[in-house]
């Protein structure tokens, strides 16, 4: 069922509704960057949500972050962690719940727990190719694992705001053993990228976040931050790695290898990203933990 002009500006027109970022992170977006900000100012923003100033306390006091001492308030928490790191984690956290699955579940083809895991899984892998990609060029850890947690944000929006479409195309990804993007773009005209890029368009993220989640699937068409984009598209295609250092991983990162040599990483590099993930699932399992 491809959509032509009118009948997708129309669909559109249907989830005009969308969700705003919310009040905190968007503000918290317009001020860290803000010669004017401040720890103080940072950490009364946040304040504001008692659940959320709970959640960034519990944050970065995992082992995610590593930090060798008890962080008991979030003004220690935004001097210690930093602006970046703060704006990240908020972000992170912030959409997170704007998507959390609520109410009884029921069977359906879009499993939420497994989107979000592997949503997780991609963050983690972009985060360790970010710090690989640092002994090159400086791309922030931080933002590309924000990316790769809202890499795929909106495959939720479609089955929140347009289920039948979206449960079609699934079916038909299915039924012909494709991509859903592939699926999406054949039976409807429009994909998950771009209803990520209506959704974020009234947003103001980073533009090293917003990008890659337009992108991902097609990262030659980035025309700015495309180390970024990159970065996700490789870390997305290494998220459905099921384990190191066998035979079908090796030859997954041997093909990915020429895309990886244009950020400075070799396969030996996503080898030992691979080895790692685990590790660094559990660290940052907190992430989606809906306690």
């Amino acid at each position: 069922m491809n959509y032509n002009i009118e009948e997708l500006q129309d669909k559109i027109k249907t989830i005009a509704n969308l969700p705003t970022l919310p009040h905190i992170a968007s503000r918290l977006m317009r001020i860290v960057n803000s010669p004017a900000a401040s720890a103080d100012t940072v950490a009364a923003l946040v304040s504001q949500d008692i659940s959320l100033s709970a959640k960034v306390l519990r944050l970065a006091n995992s082992a995610f972050y590593g930090i060798p001492r008890s962080v008991n308030t979030l003004n220690n928490a935004v001097i210690i962690l930093g602006f970046k790191i703060i704006q990240t984690m908020v972000l992170s956290l912030t959409v997170f719940d704007m998507f959390a699955q609520g109410g009884e579940k029921k069977p359906a083809p879009f499993d939420r727990d497994a989107f979000w895991e592997h949503s997780l899984r991609c963050a983690v892998i972009a985060r360790l190719l970010a710090h690989k990609r640092k002994r090159n060029y400086a791309l922030d850890p931080e933002e590309a694992f924000c990316a790769g947690l809202l890499h795929d944000i909106g495959k939720v929006v479609m089955e929140q705001y347009l289920n039948k479409d979206f449960h079609m195309a699934l079916y038909h990804a299915q039924a012909r053993g494709i991509q859903i993007f592939d699926a999406e773009r054949e039976v409807l005209g429009y994909t998950h990228c771009d209803v990520a890029s209506w959704l974020t368009g009234t947003w103001s993220l980073p533009e090293e976040i917003e990008q890659p989640l337009v992108c991902h699937h097609e990262p030659e068409e980035a025309t700015i931050c495309a180390d970024a984009v990159w970065v996700c598209h490789i870390a997305n295609i290494m998220s459905k790695i099921d384990t190191a250092g066998n035979e079908a991983a090796e030859d997954v990162l041997k093909e990915l290898e020429p895309k990886a040599k244009q950020l400075g990483l070799y396969a030996r590099d996503l080898a030992d990203v691979l080895g790692d993930v685990d590790g660094e699932m559990e660290r940052s399992a907190m992430f989606i933990n809906k306690k």
